[in-house]
């Protein structure tokens, strides 16, 4: 067999393998701390809300992948209620919103989440998870949460009154998940 080919069948048996091995720690109280990201699409509304000062709702939705030593790994989808204030006089951002992950099995997981930041850099804060369905059922935990929009398409789109399938990242770092007690 090819190099390439063992390692995508690999990291196409890893997912599942990965996925089944932080359920059961949960269940067993074990800890299990992991970084992963999303790629998203938004959809939503643009409000001007002072001179130079917008608010953002919308809602986020894409793929979540799992990092581990072999590369990201697909974990299902993603999809999140966003709201934010963004001043374009100090490039600030301010948000908060909630998440639903869910499975390819069809378990879920969900929590909310508030950052701050700036245009470019991103909005950091920290995500809190607050439970589940299924094999996620009394997950919690807590992560930092970043919400990186892509500026430009952002900016580009200020003087309308939508936003539609702008592109964006969301990223959980030291993401640690255990079970409610």
């Amino acid at each position: 067999m090819h190099p390439s080919r063992r390692a995508l069948r690999a990291s196409a048996l890893a997912a599942p393998l990965f996925l089944s091995t932080v359920a059961s720690s949960i269940a067993q109280d074990e800890p299990q701390v992991f970084n992963a990201f999303a790629t998203v699409e938004a959809e939503g509304t643009i409000v001007r809300a002072a001179d130079k000062q917008y608010f953002v709702t919308g809602t986020l939705t894409g793929r979540f992948y799992v990092e581990t030593a072999e590369g990201p790994v697909d974990g299902g989808f993603v999809t999140c209620a966003a709201s934010a204030r963004l001043d374009m006089a100090t490039a600030r951002t301010d948000g908060q919103g909630a998440c639903t992950f869910t499975a390819h099995d069809g378990a879920t997981a969900f929590g909310d989440w508030r950052c701050e930041g700036y245009q470019l850099v991103g909005c950091r804060g920290v995500f809190r998870l607050a439970g589940g369905t299924g094999r996620f059922d009394g997950a919690v935990g807590q992560s930092t949460f970043v919400w990186r929009p892509n500026a430009q398409e952002m900016r580009a789109r200020m003087e309308d009154s939508t936003i539609d399938g702008a592109a964006g990242l969301l990223l959980w770092r030291d993401f640690e998940v255990s079970r409610k007690k």
